[in-house]
């Protein structure tokens, strides 16, 4: 079963697509079908609803969707990368500004990309996280410096210990 967070012009919603003829938003159950009328546009049945859905746009983030001639913003996300999200959001900081982000899950430390006194962007990918056969790239959540990394690479790891720190 994939689980996904999926959020809808600030509005999420939890769904899990079950088989190929039904899906669970927010714990109910629904029968869907999906038919292609070209690259970009496919109508979408769910329980015997029809929505005419056209791709308008797609950027890193967010992917803007014209269903029934109304323009959605929608951002998904795995439940694995949620969970990720959110611990990363919620990583201590400490008075001296270095803000300290710990590992969202368990696993394997695949590849370290910077090093410490990096100069990083919010959203830099600073290593390479391998959990559940899935590469997880853990990001900056603000701008800064790398002043320490607490993991070496290859290197197996425990959830919430602290993989680095940003000043």
């Amino acid at each position: 079963m994939n689980e996904f967070v999926v959020r809808i012009n600030e509005n999420q919603r939890n769904v899990k697509v079950v088989d190929e003829h039904f899906i669970e938003i927010d714990n109910n159950r629904y029968q869907y079908t999906i038919n292609e009328l070209n690259d970009s546009k496919v109508v979408l049945k769910i329980n015997n609803k029809f929505y005419e859905t056209a791709l308008l746009n797609k950027n890193e983030n967010v992917i803007s969707l014209l269903i029934n001639n109304k323009t959605f913003d929608v951002n998904i996300k795995t439940s694995l990368q949620e969970k990720a999200y959110q611990l990363l959001s919620q990583s201590q900081s400490n008075i001296s500004n270095q803000t300290i982000v710990k590992s969202p899950m368990p696993g394997l430390v695949v590849k370290i990309i910077k090093k410490v006194g990096d100069k990083i962007g919010k959203g830099d990918t600073i290593m390479i996280l391998e959990a559940m056969k899935m590469e997880n790239e853990i990001k900056s959540i603000h701008a800064g410096f790398l002043s320490e990394i607490f993991v070496e690479e290859g290197k197996p790891i425990e959830k919430n210990i602290s993989l680095f720190s940003i000043k």
